[in-house]
């Protein structure tokens, strides 16, 4: 049987809208990002390319000062997703969302593509990925707290005679000093219980860890652990944000506890990023999803660095999904607030447990990226 579409119900959001004596505001948006990366003295099944990552069309409606709606459809990798679907509601300082979402859980992972600093994720945060389901989140948000909770449905849209729907809650705790000023102090942790969808085919519930590094190139995977049948899986992380001046700092760790049928499994990852605004004073800070922009001044240079250790093997229960540390450095130019670009240099090294075995990873990649 086919779930609830949060497509119909950003559709009946605005036919409602249109009926109601409430002021109504419609806005289009959308961005393109186009992608060059070149493998250099890298193993042989990572080919060099150009390809477009991310390509999204979307809608954003006011109506009055208490509801808002918001539609993203990705158009890239020649198909059709669904990507933020829902609608939300304000009363004060609290904020109610229904729709397709992300899990209200770690601040890499809640990060705008739009405001990467590199161009993708830390490896940490990107392979403990929770992803978008269908649920129902409420954010409370003063100026020196956030907090949020969410309930969610399964990984898949659609459910059927073939697969049983597993179910996902999370929440996030944030506490902030000076969040619209240019000196910001931001530390927080979150966490996600999920039971993952069942194969009625089966019996089992299985899930997968894995991860093709730094790159949205379609590559064969570095770390790969699959887990054959999981009872349920706990995310948690610790945070940590600071601007100073034209300095920013942002670290996380994320350890995922697995329960199988079998030997418990733990993984975990980590990541330090810092950069610099050689042109421009001053970042930019969303306070009601608890994370930070893009610098907020035209003609503004960043450049950043990133170290990454991201471990899938628990030599102690017999689970061996390999190791990857990465180092990146980065120069970010922002034209303005709708077109930025990218240069970034990489280097990976994974262990001999990593799908491609013991190996190292030279990595250039550019971005233009145009929003609107």
């Amino acid at each position: 049987m086919k779930r609830f579409s949060p497509l119909l119900l950003f559709i009946c959001f605005i036919s409602q809208a249109q009926l109601s004596s409430l002021p109504l505001d419609v806005q289009l948006s959308g961005r393109l990002f186009v992608d060059g990366s070149f493998f250099v003295n890298s193993p042989e099944p990572l080919n060099s390319g150009a390809h477009i990552p991310d390509l999204r069309l979307g809608a954003k409606v006011n109506i009055g000062e208490s509801w808002y709606g918001r539609m993203d459809i990705g158009l890239d990798h020649n198909q059709v997703t669904l990507r933020d679907v829902y609608i939300q509601y304000r009363q004060d300082n609290n904020y109610y969302r229904v729709g397709h979402m992300l899990s209200t859980y770690s601040i890499d992972q809640i990060i705008s593509t739009n405001d990467f600093v590199f161009n993708t994720p830390a490896n940490a945060g990107r392979t403990f990925y929770t992803g978008r389901h269908i649920g129902i989140t409420f954010t409370r948000n003063i100026p020196a707290w956030h907090f949020s909770l969410g309930a969610f449905m399964g990984d898949k849209l659609l459910s059927s005679d073939e697969n049983q729907s597993g179910v996902n809650f999370s929440g996030r705790a944030v506490w902030r000093r000076s969040p619209e000023k240019s000196h910001l102090f931001h530390i927080g942790t979150g966490a996600v219980y999920r039971i993952p969808d069942k194969d009625l085919l089966t019996g089992k519930r299985p899930l997968s860890l894995a991860s093709r590094g730094v790159t949205g190139m379609n590559i064969p995977y570095l770390l790969d652990m699959p887990v054959e049948d999981v009872k349920y899986q706990l995310h948690h992380n610790l945070e940590g944000l600071v601007f100073h001046n034209k300095w920013f700092v942002q670290t996380e760790f994320l350890q995922t506890y697995i329960r199988p049928k079998q030997a418990n499994y733990y993984a975990w990852g980590y990541y330090l990023q810092a950069g610099f605004l050689i042109k421009g004073n001053r970042y930019s800070y969303d306070a009601l999803e608890a994370v930070p922009m893009m610098p907020e001044e035209p003609r503004s240079l960043l450049v950043t660095c990133r170290f990454n250790i991201t471990n899938l093997n628990d030599t102690e229960h017999g689970y061996y999904g390999g190791k990857q540390q990465d180092f990146s450095v980065g120069l970010n130019y922002y034209f303005n607030q709708y077109i930025s670009s990218r240069l970034n240099y990489n280097f990976m090294h994974t262990d001999q447990y990593a799908a491609l075995g013991k190996t190292n990873i030279h990595l250039i990649q550019v971005r233009l990226q145009v929003k609107f």
